[in-house]
């Protein structure tokens, strides 16, 4: 048995065995026992010695979520590598006698619904919302032939989708993770031109450099109106970005040379360096309050290392006597700038900043891009398509992801424990530019995130006092006269995707598919938000919600309307225990 803790470490019930399944090809083994199962697991030891004596050979196991089974099994087993994102986030767990568990959550990055129905030679799909998680079960409990079916389909569907990805790969080649495929895609098509080495050697960053360009990085923009903000309104109109990271990663410039410290003590090199040059700079801000005229504050408290009498709209700065050490780019400076004043003795400064010339992301990364843009646009909707539509969008959606990926997180290991070594930060660094496996240049991921946002507040201005919500790509508003304006930013975007030096858009059955534009997604009848990640919305009838933690078909079934969706309620049986 294992206990389970509440959020304060204290226990409050136990978890056991009653049913295990282990699919093998195409056969399912079942079994209610610990006992049972270590049997089964001997058999294959015996089998594997037998057919391949003394060559060491690895017997992978995929488990759907290894992090939750790791939990029952971590006693069971001799550990000699866990490899970890975090404490008890497992990626794979090898034992001393070579059966390696692996996560198939973390190779496909979809819940195991999601896998079956994008895996093109799974016919067992998963049995959902069948199975009564809350029914107490024991050994000697009878299972009924649905809970069988279900038990069954958990295995032999996982065992098929693991089929479908040995399509493009084998059992040795197979990626831990989702992102290791998009990896080693991007890796073959830029290390085909060395300069592009080169230059990502050029490029190496000092241990302090990392540290300083980490503390900049910055999510997309999400954010609700205080004026708009608990209220329902009335035909509220809605326009995405899309494919606004792709977008970013095609049309706009990054940092492509050295990193090079300078002195802007002068309001004249100020302007000077931010309107040519990569900056990536820490500020310090003096009696600064938001414009009249803006209605989303830009500047966010979680990347204030220091800060005095701050008006805090919801996780943002309406206004301060004092910000020290905000980490930022000349992107979110220039837009900063643009949104707010400075009293009479306020201003701002700039104690540190690193330039780098600015240019287009290497050729062979963009053209990949293009290409799997390309197939995701013609595979979209198509019988027969479904997993190379998948592996496409997958392919563009972890584009972003990879370049982002962080160096210097701990490395944990488990052998009766969790234990977690700190990295020398020198000597991860070191490791990562002389690998040649490696060819993403950190410092630009910090750019894509900060030319999505600044593309987004373009279409937040044009929302102005109507403006009522925005999430990374979307920004929606009352009045429709702001649709017009819309279709004129478009212009001018779709300017730019055309004389773009690598066109940054398709043609497919008569039409133009092009990227960052604004498209419109509609008109809602009713609309309510709460927050940040918290909405909900009637369209044509069907009433839809969206909150961080909700799964949204349960959480709509649950809230019900636009009238019920209020701060105070509590919700259960929405897609989380908690």
């Amino acid at each position: 048995t294992i206990k389970k803790l509440n959020e304060k470490g204290e226990p409050f019930g136990y978890g056991f065995m009653y049913q295990w399944q282990v699919c093998v090809k195409d056969k399912v083994v079942f079994g209610r026992t610990w006992e049972e199962f270590f049997k089964f697991i001997n058999i294959l030891l015996e089998k594997r010695d037998l057919y391949f004596k003394d060559l060491n050979v690895i017997i992978p196991i995929y488990v759907h979520n290894l992090s939750y089974e790791f939990q029952f099994i971590k006693d069971f087993f001799t550990w000699v590598n866990v490899f970890c994102k975090q404490k008890h986030k497992v990626i794979y767990a090898r034992t001393n006698k070579n059966i390696e568990f692996r996560c198939s959550y973390f190779l496909s990055n979809m819940s195991f619904l999601k896998m079956c129905e994008n895996s093109l030679k799974c016919i067992h799909y998963k049995l959902a919302d069948m199975y009564d998680y809350k029914k107490l079960r024991t050994p000697k409990t009878e299972l009924t032939d649905i809970e069988k079916a279900y038990c069954y389909n958990d295995v032999r569907g996982l065992c098929e989708c693991i089929d479908s990805y040995l399509l493009d790969d084998n059992i040795a080649t197979i990626p831990m993770t989702n992102t290791g495929f998009v990896r080693r895609d991007f890796r073959k098509a830029v290390l085909t031109n060395p300069k592009n080495r080169q230059n990502f050697l050029n490029t190496k960053l000092t241990d302090e450099q990392y540290i300083f360009i980490n503390k900049i990085f910055r999510g997309g923009n999400t954010h609700a109106s205080r004026h708009m903000s608990n209220m329902v309104l009335k035909n509220v109109h809605s326009f995405d970005m899309q494919s606004s990271y792709i977008g970013v990663m095609m049309l706009d410039y990054f940092p492509t040379s050295q990193l090079i410290n300078v002195n802007l003590d002068t309001q004249e090199k100020i302007h000077k360096y931010i309107n040519k040059y990569c900056c990536m700079m820490s500020v310090d801000f003096f009696y600064i309050r938001e414009k009249n005229t803006n209605f989303c504050p830009y500047i966010d408290i979680a990347h204030c290392e220091k800060h005095h009498n701050i008006i805090n709209d919801n996780g943002r700065v309406k206004s301060a006597d004092y910000i020290g050490n905000y980490y930022c780019t000349e992107i979110d400076l220039k837009l900063i700038l643009e949104q707010y004043e400075f009293d009479e003795n306020g201003g701002y400064k700039i104690n540190k900043c690193y330039i780098s010339n600015r240019g287009k992301l290497n050729n062979e990364f963009r053209n990949r891009l293009m290409y799997w843009y390309e197939k995701k646009t013609k595979l979209k909707n198509v019988n027969g398509k479904e997993y190379e539509y998948m592996k496409s969008k997958n392919r563009l959606n972890s584009s972003f992801g990879m370049m982002i990926q962080k160096l210097n997180t701990d490395e944990i290991t488990y052998t009766d424990d969790w234990i977690e070594n700190e990295k020398e930060l020198k000597s991860v660094l070191d490791f990562y530019y002389e690998s040649r496996n490696n060819f993403l240049i950190q410092q630009q991921g910090i750019y894509v995130t900060a030319h999505a946002r600044r593309r987004l507040q373009q279409g937040i201005d044009i929302c102005s006092s109507d403006f009522c919500y925005c999430d990374t790509d979307s920004a929606k508003f009352i009045n429709e006269k702001h649709i017009e304006q819309f279709e004129k930013l478009n212009s001018e975007i779709i300017k730019q995707c055309e004389n773009n030096d690598i066109k940054a858009y398709i043609d497919y059955n008569e039409k133009r598919y092009y990227l960052s534009i604004w498209e419109y997604e509609g008109m809602y009848d009713k609309f309510k938000t709460l927050g940040a990640k918290k909405y909900c919305y009637e369209k044509n009838g069907k009433f839809e919600i969206t909150v961080a933690g909700m799964n949204k078909k349960l959480g709509s079934e649950r809230v019900g309307s636009v009238e019920n969706f209020n701060i105070g309620q509590t919700y259960e049986n929405v897609g989380r225990t908690t």
